[in-house]
């Protein structure tokens, strides 16, 4: 069983929400123990814009704070993006920090292919879609725009002059290495010269052909054996009980 915290849980880019309740609920959290943050243009009423993008920091940290307000000792839980708004969040002090936290994967050290969006300068083709090729059972849209994609590296190029302090909390880290968005060593790099001495990485050890085709969604259980997921479970376990 996990701890009786209340457990805060945010999505990746173009990833449903629901796809973070359903981790909730794998991860033995009941109905009550769980709040799910959904960023703008992920919902299915508006499309993944530049526009629905420069919300994305306010409106995590509205939703955040407010929970935060009801459940003081918090567990966060963030796939991908919402690995990085945490972080650039903690980082500016604009939300107080969990008790800990579990980083799925979190975009923090980018694939060098990943970032040819942001060698596209012009504005006027920020309205461009990028087709998503993540599974239609777990994507909020068809695509994401370029200019969306820039907000998001944008993100992650201010955390270079932050001081990391504020988010050097307690932090388990997992990340698959044949993961096709999120480089391993990248972060392995990134907690070093940040000096995080409370994070702890797990590279998961799949083979390439386990992981064939399923690109960037660490979080979706069908992706391991029974046994590989047990041992993940485990591990978030024994680090939220710690």
């Amino acid at each position: 069983m996990l701890h009786s915290d209340h457990y805060i849980l945010a999505h990746g880019l173009n990833v449903q929400p629901a796809v973070m309740q359903l981790l909730a609920e794998e991860l033995g959290c009941a109905e009550d123990q769980y709040t799910v943050i959904s960023l703008p243009g992920h919902s299915g009423e508006e499309s993944l814009s530049r526009d629905s993008a420069d919300r994305w920091l306010d409106s995590f940290r509205d939703q955040y704070n407010e929970v935060f307000q009801i459940h003081s000792d918090v567990i966060f839980v963030g796939y991908s993006l919402g690995g990085l708004l945490m972080t650039y969040l903690l980082g500016e002090g604009q939300i107080a920090a969990p008790r800990k936290q579990i980083l799925l994967a979190p975009a923090l050290a980018f694939q060098q292919w990943t970032k040819i969006p942001t060698m596209i300068p012009k504005a006027t083709l920020d309205q461009v879609t990028i087709p998503s090729f993540t599974p239609k059972s777990y994507k909020a849209n068809s695509g994401v725009s370029l200019g969306a994609y820039k907000v998001l590296f944008a993100i992650s190029q201010t955390l270079n002059s932050m001081i990391s302090d504020r988010y050097n909390i307690p932090t388990l880290v997992f990340c698959d290495r044949w993961d096709e968005l999120v480089q391993a060593e990248g972060l392995r790099k990134f907690i070093e010269l940040k000096q995080l001495t409370k994070w702890k990485l797990i590279v998961v050890p799949s083979s390439f052909w386990q992981r064939l085709g399923k690109k960037h969604l660490l979080v979706a259980t069908e992706y391991y054996s029974d046994n590989h997921w047990k041992q993940i479970r485990q591990q978030i376990e024994e680090f939220v009980n710690e």
